[in-house]
């Protein structure tokens, strides 16, 4: 697919995971995120190739497979670099780290495919490359813990801090590995994006700042909602943590169809117990050898 331009120095190829181009000196190129696999990865060097650049430098804004798996084959045929935050690094050069936490253990190999676990590559902190190149880096973690965002020339490309609000609406609330600081990504955007010409999200349409906000505040509603989900289910009593987990799942609607997904929403789930828990509205404890979920009586 062709490359859509923004402005004279940025475009976006747009795929199931949008890659950013970032226009540098010398018919040079720095690219955002490179897509599932090999194949989205060849597909944008072709294009990076077409546009009569090269890819000088690869930002990964966050370690989830769907952006980093085209970057082992740009890297060969480029040597380009690969730059992403210190707390990403390590998923990014041993992506068996991703489905190992989401498993609990060594990953069977079922886990190890494509959507959960790419290529390898080594990484550089991205602070090296914002000086040299001068593009700005918003931290947005939540996500993952240290993803980021990247600002150039009055583009915003925002990596999963939200998604389009057609997305949203059909399935529900997106996974977020830590949703409170996730929630405060979305607010920092929310106060940010004004500032910007056009936003351009991994996954939909680039957005203007109105789209964007509104898009904005329903992934915001839909973690109030989902947050709120979770205590309604806990004012009958005490639950088993699966229990709850499954419940939660159930109420959304959600087929799950796979063992991946299971553990991406399980893990989604958990992450709003956590967060519950650590504001002091419920409390996890073991009764009977299992764990199980409450509220706090206040």
């Amino acid at each position: 697919m062709p490359a859509q331009k923004l402005t004279d120095r940025v475009y976006v190829i747009p795929g199931r995971t949008n890659t950013g181009v970032l226009v540098i000196d010398n018919n040079e190129c720095v690219i955002i995120d490179t897509g599932i696999d090999e194949d989205s990865g060849r597909k944008v060097f072709n294009t990076i190739k077409s546009m009569n650049l090269k890819i000088r430098a690869i930002i990964n804004t966050h370690h989830h497979a769907d952006h980093i798996g085209g970057n082992a084959i740009i890297v060969k045929r480029t040597n380009a670099s690969v730059y992403a935050s210190p707390e990403d690094k390590p998923f990014i050069e041993k992506p068996v780290l991703e489905p190992l936490y989401l498993y609990g253990a060594y990953p069977p190999k079922i886990l190890r495919t494509k959507l959960l676990e790419a290529e390898g590559v080594p990484v550089r902190d991205i602070d090296e490359l914002r000086r040299e190149v001068g593009f700005d880096v918003m931290q947005l973690p939540g996500h993952t813990m240290g993803m980021v965002g990247v600002h150039y020339d009055r583009v915003l490309f925002t990596a999963d801090a939200f998604f389009p609000t057609e997305i949203i609406r059909k399935y529900g609330v997106p996974y977020h590995l830590n949703v409170s600081l996730a929630l405060d990504s979305l607010k920092r955007l929310r106060d940010a994006a004004s500032g910007y010409s056009q936003i351009v999200p991994a996954h939909g349409d680039v957005a203007n700042p109105q789209v964007a906000l509104a898009a904005i505040d329903e992934n915001i509603s839909a973690i109030t909602r989902l947050r709120n989900v979770i205590i309604n289910q806990l004012s009958s009593g005490p639950m088993g943590l699966e229990e709850l987990v499954l419940r939660v799942l159930i109420n959304e609607g959600l087929n799950l169809g796979s063992v991946h997904n299971y553990l991406l929403n399980r893990s989604a789930v958990l992450s709003y117990i956590a967060w519950l828990s650590d504001e002091g509205l419920i409390e996890l404890t073991l009764s009977d050898n299992r764990p199980v979920v409450h509220t706090v009586k206040r």
